[in-house]
């Protein structure tokens, strides 16, 4: 993901996300509602237990106003997020926010 200029210095990283568009009201229900209340998995393992989130529970994240959860942290970190759902085409989002060659 990130790419050490040749002072061996981590640059800016920006991170590119191509998401699902946000639901329509009707079709959105709670993740929380969605999943079992189980905390361990058909394989035995435990379901993960994180001691905090950035997040209310119920969220949708996988899509583009959830932004996977990830913008507080990348921008604490000095990144950029570039969040959409327009990813056909030249004149797409995804495509103008690609990084071109250096000449």
């Amino acid at each position: 993901m990130a790419e050490a200029s040749s002072g061996g210095k981590r640059d800016d990283v920006d991170v590119l996300c191509v998401l699902y568009d946000d639901p329509l009201t009707a079709i959105r229900r709670s993740t929380r509602a969605m999943r079992s209340n189980d905390s361990a998995l058909p394989d035995g393992q435990t379901t993960p237990t994180p001691h905090e989130i950035d997040f209310s529970p119920g969220e949708l994240l996988g899509c583009v106003s959830g932004e996977l959860g990830l913008r507080k942290f990348l921008e604490a970190a000095g990144h950029e997020l570039i969040v959409t759902s327009d990813k056909d085409g030249p004149d797409s989002e995804f495509e103008k926010a690609l990084p071109r060659p250096r000449s």
